[in-house]
């Protein structure tokens, strides 16, 4: 196939590679995600209450898990309000941590997550669309092969692009679920 007179295509070997380019960019990016959605799950573990109330007036660390955190904000931005006579209500001062430490989290795990989930259907329907281009455009024989069950050969990038988008959506809603739980647990320290 030609076109415009300076490119030729040979669509066996276009259908095979815009298949496999498809499928490996789906596929990375979705490991990516899980790698990111691991990362994540292991910085909000949980932190048992004792250990939440010994640690609390430490400093931050990037070692801390997520309650670690929320318990070592929550007790300084107390501690810094009693000092200078404001002794902010404690209601306030757990709201405002919840959406400091959900901000944060957010931004760095969950968000990339996200980004990854919503590039998959498009890479995987160029995929599909690319291969299905050349099928159409292939002026060969009708009853080649390439043409009986290419369709449904490039039909296969899109399922599997919506597939992960599918899993990594599911993973983003348990990680969020996840968080909350880790964000309380780091409110309930003593102030």
């Amino acid at each position: 196939m030609e076109f415009f007179g300076i490119i030729t295509i040979n669509p066996e070997s276009f259908n095979v590679w815009s298949l496999r380019i498809s499928m490996s960019l789906t596929t990375s990016i979705f490991f990516l995600g899980v790698i990111m959605a691991i990362r994540a799950f292991l910085h909000a573990r949980g932190g048992d209450p004792a250990h939440l109330d010994r640690v609390k007036s430490q400093a931050m660390s990037p070692t801390d898990g997520l309650a670690e955190s929320v318990a070592k904000m929550l007790w300084s931005t107390a501690r810094d309000e009693e000092q200078r006579g404001h002794g902010a209500p404690q209601a306030f001062l757990q709201d405002a941590t919840r959406q400091v430490a959900e901000n944060g989290y957010d931004g760095r795990y969950v968000n990339k997550i996200y980004m990854c989930a919503n590039l998959l259907p498009p890479i995987g329907l160029w995929g599909t669309v690319a291969g299905m281009i050349v099928i159409f455009l292939y002026t060969g024989d009708p009853t080649n092969a390439l043409n009986k069950g290419a369709i449904g050969t490039k039909l296969w990038s899109t399922f599997l692009a919506l597939m992960y988008y599918v899993i990594l959506e599911s993973i983003c809603l348990f990680l969020t679920m996840h968080s909350r739980k880790s964000i309380d647990r780091g409110l309930r320290v003593k102030l």
